[in-house]
């Protein structure tokens, strides 16, 4: 287990005590301690998925097989029969192997050429090895990519399961290539536009003098640096486990494992402390004054309700053309800087163009995407503060920090939840811990934007590519490029990027209103159970335990958070 995950968990076990002695003075904390013991079983299990990502000539497999420490991928497989392949420690080994139907199959581990012959059919295989190098990488979960030179709809495919869900990609160079490509800078700058982290590992280092091993990784550098990506290189030589160890050790998981929960744990704190904060005001005010506070919280969740239906009319009415336009306008000048390489392309086949649009597409997708969710998603927090502050007393107002976690909780998870399509209970994060102190409440339900997108464009293709002829000229074809394909493009994307933001408006905002919603409740439930059962022979005790529970709730959030 990693330090991070002990770390974490003490918190939560100290958490749960907490609430559990505050709840044997009389005192019950609504969903306490469920909602504990929920966010302890999703920390213990989480896995943190790493996609190892590059061409076939890269190297990938046999830089797996050596960590694995025998050959277990093959290293001469077709690109038409590459999928994704997860890499587990088990002490049986075995194939699971998912199909696209959702359906999974069990094979033998020395079946997974077989399997791979079998790549239209299937979604990913998890290759389950008695492994001890991968028994240590627990709860790391290296996955083999199919390389940039597959054919697109496996290329696309495996990114789609995957975009989501990655916590921390390792990108492959051959120190054949010498340098980084532009397909991969792009696909760089999409994981970077989700939240995630990457490092590149420059392999086969064994095949250049050191001194040229070395101008390229300074090369490298330089072009990270001026695409404002980070600019973590590690160079690998397979034959030494030395140079090995050091790559993996880059990926640093508990960074990673803070990253993904801190934000989940500093909002279920700040949810606790607001309802600490509200029982200990209860007890130093008298019964009427308790009174026209409970009021006040149930006149806010009936103005809660209709701060939802006004929004979900809102939605209805299609009010998102300004953010539809500002997403289109970035898929288009992403497109129209790339003129250049997509005539290059074109004139060499379809293929090529249909992969450089794809990438293009996808990446600027991801980036404006991110930045129209982020708006949509603090525009109704605004909205739902102003509607409960203007209800309630002063005492009561939700916090700022408690709102503003909750703000960048939804903004981290709501993306790259909404985009993936791999359904994965390991890999996934509590979503419901944006209901504040509960995480059973539900989640979201992915959009699969980037594969309608990139579905779209063999038939844009098919028109335009009939009037880029072989022997036609370069500025020839950027002007078909320019006056026909960038147009048709945007046109068919409209409805499907106007779809999935009115689908995210209407996911993220069940989110936000059951927060709001169930805050509000645990506070007015809060609130008449210490107006009823809290007699003036106990209040004092009471006040003690609450101001000592309160001070304690907030080491434990100086302390661990």
């Amino acid at each position: 287990m990693l330090k991070a995950q002990k770390h974490l968990l003490n918190l939560l076990h100290n958490t749960r005590e907490l609430t559990e002695k505050i709840k044997a003075n009389s005192v019950s904390i609504p969903d306490e301690p469920q909602s504990t013991l929920e966010l302890q079983e999703a920390i213990q299990n989480r896995e943190l998925l790493i996609p190892v990502v590059g061409a076939f000539s890269a190297g990938k497999s046999t830089l797996l097989n050596t960590i694995i420490g025998r050959k277990i991928l093959p290293t001469d497989i077709r690109p038409e029969t590459a999928i994704p392949s997860e890499l587990r420690y088990a002490s049986t080994e075995r194939l699971e192997a998912l199909f696209n139907d959702g359906h999974s199959e069990e094979f033998p581990l020395d079946q997974l050429s077989m399997i791979q012959s079998r790549a239209a059919e299937l979604q990913l295989v998890r290759v389950y090895i008695d492994s001890p190098s991968l028994k240590v990488l627990h709860p790391l979960v290296l996955v083999d990519m199919p390389g940039f030179n597959s054919p697109l709809d496996a290329h696309n495919k495996a990114i789609a399961h995957y975009i989501g869900k990655g916590c921390h990609y390792l990108f492959v160079v051959s120190v054949e290539e010498g340098s980084l490509h532009k397909q991969i800078l792009r696909n760089m700058d999409e994981v970077s536009h989700l939240g995630r982290s990457f490092s590149v590992c420059l392999n086969k280092t064994d095949l250049k003098p050191l001194s040229d091993v070395q101008g390229i990784s300074d090369y490298i550098i330089e072009q990270l640096e001026d695409e404002g990506l980070p600019s973590i290189v590690c160079t690998v030589s397979q034959s030494d486990n030395a140079d090995i160890e050091h790559m993996l050790s880059d990926i640093e998981p508990d960074e990673l494992f803070r990253s993904l929960f801190l934000p989940v744990l500093q909002q279920h704190n700040l949810a606790l402390d607001n309802l600490l904060s509200t029982a200990l005001g209860s007890l130093q005010n008298d019964q009427a004054s308790n009174t026209r506070k409970i009021n006040d919280l149930e006149q806010a969740l009936h103005g809660l309700e209709k701060e939802r239906d006004r929004q979900h009319q809102a939605a209805r009415n299609g009010n998102l053309d300004e953010q539809v336009n500002n997403v289109l306008h970035h898929v288009r000048n992403q497109l129209a800087g790339a003129i250049d390489d997509m005539a290059r392309a074109a004139l060499r086949s379809q293929d090529d163009l249909s992969r450089i649009i794809s990438d293009e597409v996808r990446s600027s997708l991801t980036s404006s995407l991110k930045l129209a969710t982020d708006g949509i998603s603090a525009q109704m927090v605004q909205d739902f503060c102003q509607r409960t502050n203007n209800t309630l007393d002063c005492q009561l107002h939700l916090s700022q920090n408690w709102t503003d976690s909750l703000l960048s909780t939804l903004q981290a998870q709501l993306l790259p939840n909404l985009l993936s399509m791999l359904d994965s209970k390991q890999s996934r994060l509590p979503t419901g811990a944006l209901t504040t102190i509960s995480i059973a409440a539900g989640r979201f339900i992915p959009i699969p934007i980037l594969q309608v997108a990139t579905a779209l464009l063999p038939s844009i293709l098919g028109g335009i590519f009939g009037r880029i002829s072989e022997g036609q000229k370069l500025e020839q074809a950027k002007t078909t490029i320019r006056d026909q394909l960038l147009p048709d493009v945007e046109r068919r994307l409209r409805p499907e990027i106007a779809t999935f933001l009115s689908q995210a408006q209407e996911q993220a905002l069940g989110m936000l209103a059951d927060a709001f919603d169930k805050q509000i409740k645990a506070q007015k439930d809060v609130l008449e159970q210490l107006n009823q059962e809290a007699s003036a022979a106990n209040r004092e005790a009471l006040i003690a335990l609450l101001k000592d529970s309160t001070a304690e709730l907030r080491a434990l959030a100086q302390t661990h958070l």
